[in-house]
């Protein structure tokens, strides 16, 4: 028999929060979650990498090429073809007279998801995959290479080597250094902290976290929250796809990650009793690839759907065609009411989500087709 996988409920809750916070942000609205204290830009993405590093684990160390290999395939093969698609997308949807994406060339085939990310447009929440897999191979190569040196070196030696390297890459941000391959570099480093926190937290900081009663716990992380807010004069957003917006110098931007990531783990941990098993939480969990490719997919359906309401005179007024087929974050507000915007939020995770499942469904199909073939030629 199979053993059971055992799940951690807690972190199917944070995924499912980090996605919501994504697509909602990119939405421009439709749902207010502590938005005026905790932006999501300068959170949402944080969590992610901070759950990636909770799940580190260091029997990698003993086969890197394995792990390497077993990331390019989960990662970095699924980017391309996706930006392969959407630029096809993008190129059959000039003749109906739409201007999102780049040109189908080879550098935006290639090159670009490594430099830029955005080359496609339809794709663009794809760009976070790559400082994603560079900072699993760094952290899997740089400690090999330590634990070589000393067999027990602290796991605060490599999470204050890593807050170093975040600082440094955000410095190098805040004065210029973000274009080409510096953006690539950059990126990276601003998501290691991110990354070293979760392999601390589950190996020193989860003891200690679990006797802190909420109370004390919810009023330091917003009491903290409040002074970044005095000394920023507003709650910071950080949008580190391209990590020009570093005003507060390079160490504010890590703060601010630390506290969202402390937030919303101590809210998923108090969660998980009510919801830690919904369906509907942990198939946001499980496909949060899809969701943060194929989002803007869902999001064009959605303006699609009004488009044709419009143009058949069944509802809504004023939509702007020029806006629909040539800006990807235009969003249409029937009567100008932002709640609306929650139609956008709603269909980028669903969509996705119904994309992965047909993916999948077809993926087993081939799989039991190839079974019965290789079967009867055997027979």
């Amino acid at each position: 028999m199979e053993k059971k996988k055992n799940i951690d409920y807690r972190f199917k809750i944070l995924y499912a929060i980090g996605m919501i916070l994504v697509v909602n942000g990119h939405a421009y609205g439709g749902i207010s979650i502590l938005e005026d204290w905790f932006h999501f830009n300068g959170s949402h993405l944080a969590l992610f990498t901070f759950s990636s590093g909770y799940f580190y684990k260091s029997s990698s160390e003993k086969s890197v090429n394995k792990y390497v290999l077993k990331k390019i395939k989960t990662l970095i093969i699924p980017l391309y073809i996706y930006n392969i698609i959407y630029g096809l997308i993008v190129l059959a949807s000039r003749a109906k007279g739409f201007a999102i994406g780049g040109d189908f060339t080879p550098y935006n085939i290639f090159v670009a998801p490594i430099t830029n990310g955005h080359q496609f447009g339809y794709n663009l929440g794809g760009w976070y995959i790559i400082p994603l897999f560079m900072v699993e191979i760094f952290n899997v190569l740089f400690r090999k290479l330590l634990n070589k040196l000393h067999n027990n070196i602290s796991e605060w030696f490599f999470f204050i080597t890593s807050l170093l390297l975040g600082i440094t890459g955000n410095q190098l941000a805040c004065i210029g250094y973000y274009n080409d391959l510096w953006l690539v570099l950059v990126r990276m480093l601003y998501f290691v902290p991110f990354y070293a926190l979760g392999i601390l937290y589950k190996k020193k900081l989860e003891q200690i976290d679990r006797k802190i009663p909420s109370f004390y716990y919810f009023s330091f992380v917003f009491a903290a929250k409040l002074v970044v807010i005095y000394l920023c004069g507003k709650s910071p957003a950080y949008v580190p796809s391209w990590c020009k917006n570093f005003n507060n110098g390079p160490i504010m931007p890590i703060i601010v990650g630390f506290l969202g990531i402390a937030l919303w783990l101590r809210i998923a941990i108090i969660l998980t009793p009510a919801i830690g098993k919904s369906k509907w939480v942990n198939i946001i969990a499980d496909n949060t690839y899809s969701i943060m490719i194929n989002q803007f997919l869902g999001f064009m359906i959605v303006k699609t759907l009004y488009a044709i309401l419009y143009k058949y005179n069944i509802a809504f007024s004023n939509f702007d065609w020029n806006s629909y087929k040539t800006s990807l974050f235009w969003f249409y507000e029937p009567r100008h009411l932002k709640q609306t915007l929650i139609m956008y939020t709603v269909f980028g995770l669903t969509i996705p989500i119904i994309l992965q499942k047909i993916i999948n469904n077809l993926k087993k199909a081939f799989t039991l087709c190839h079974k019965h073939k290789l079967k009867k030629k055997i027979y």
